[in-house]
């Protein structure tokens, strides 16, 4: 019997210890991704400027070409999601209470950091997919 309860608490005792890896290494991940993008928002603010500066150019030109609107309503809509992608990330950043995960226990940190892993790993998708759209668009 003595055995047996050494075991569990030794088990439970490993438990723990292996949520407490598992909260910093997804914590670990969840900043390389915030790391990674963030200072990609000077670049979404470039490619935005550029693109309302190619708009504008193809205004001046005359006569107006045919696919003038429909290549005028593609960059306001690259540029719509640009700014989308980052306001995501700043609204991320407002948002995410790294001090709050101490006053946790480790399952409710992990669950935590889980949930914004997802939601800093979708924002880096858009701030990518925004820059990847915007450059196509630029000829980049």
């Amino acid at each position: 019997m003595k055995k047996l309860l050494v075991c569990l608490v030794t088990l439970v005792g490993c438990q723990q210890s292996g949520d407490k890896k598992n909260v910093e290494q997804v914590h670990t991940q969840v900043m390389a991704i915030h790391d990674e993008v963030m200072p990609r928002s000077e670049e979404l603010e470039d490619l935005k400027e550029a693109i309302s500066h190619h708009i504008d150019s193809l205004s001046k030109i005359k006569p107006v070409p045919g696919n003038f609107q429909a290549r005028q309503q593609e960059g306001i809509l690259i540029n719509k999601a640009l700014t989308e992608a980052d306001s995501l990330m700043y609204d991320w950043m407002n948002n995410y209470k790294a001090d709050s995960i101490k006053a946790m226990d480790e399952a409710q940190a992990k669950a935590y950091l889980e949930l914004e892993l997802k939601k800093i790993t979708t924002v880096k998708e858009k701030i990518n997919g925004g820059i990847r759209q915007a450059e196509k668009f630029l000829g980049n």
